[in-house]
């Protein structure tokens, strides 16, 4: 399991939030969840994909609050009060109010079974935690051939997946690939700059 310390080592003390007991209390029903929140804490933003806001300063929102249309009905009650973890490439990572999953929503899909991100929160942080070791310091050395460079990006991609799968195998199989595609859009966007 990931450590407030672990975190501050990988993501950097300016980047690392503890939510206050209070907040968690208010929005949390599971003790390890409130516990994970209030004394490991959450990252700011994963490669340049995922943003994690200040769980210091910004309220829990949930899915209804988060994307809010002006049309209470267009989420689904099993999901409307599902809270936002994190957002980037296109949707939000939220947690289920009923198991505690985190899944991807896009705007219109109510299938969380489709878009399994991890089994808990804690395997949620210790997957983050996990990637963000894998590139710190990541040299990218990749072919000018366009065709040749998206092959080695996807070599790179089943290599740094198959590094971290152990975590939480089941998000790993779910269709949705979710760490699969922020691993792979981090690499295009390293390989872009580069």
């Amino acid at each position: 399991m990931v450590t407030h310390a672990e975190l501050v080592s990988a993501f950097g003390s300016l980047s690392v939030e503890t939510m206050p007991p209070e907040v968690a209390e208010r929005h949390f029903a599971n003790p390890e969840d409130r516990r994970l929140l209030t004394e490991v804490g959450v990252p700011q933003s994963l490669l340049g994909q995922l943003y994690f806001g200040n769980v210091r300063t910004d309220s829990p929102q949930t899915i209804s609050r988060t994307l809010d249309t002006g049309t209470p009905d267009m989420f689904p009650p099993e999901i409307r009060d599902d809270i936002v973890i994190a957002a980037g490439m296109g949707g939000v990572a939220c947690m289920s109010r009923a198991d505690n999953r985190i899944y991807w929503y896009e705007p219109g899909s109510s299938d969380r079974n489709f878009a399994l991100v991890n089994t808990s929160l804690q395997r949620f942080l210790e997957t983050a935690y996990r990637l963000r070791l894998r590139f710190k310091g990541f040299d990218l050395l990749y072919s000018e051939d366009e065709d040749e460079r998206a092959e080695e990006i996807g070599d790179e991609v089943r290599r740094l997946v198959g590094e971290i799968r152990d975590v939480d195998p089941p998000s790993f199989d779910s269709p949705a690939m979710f760490w699969q595609h922020v691993v792979l859009f981090a690499l295009e966007t390293l390989a872009s700059e580069g």
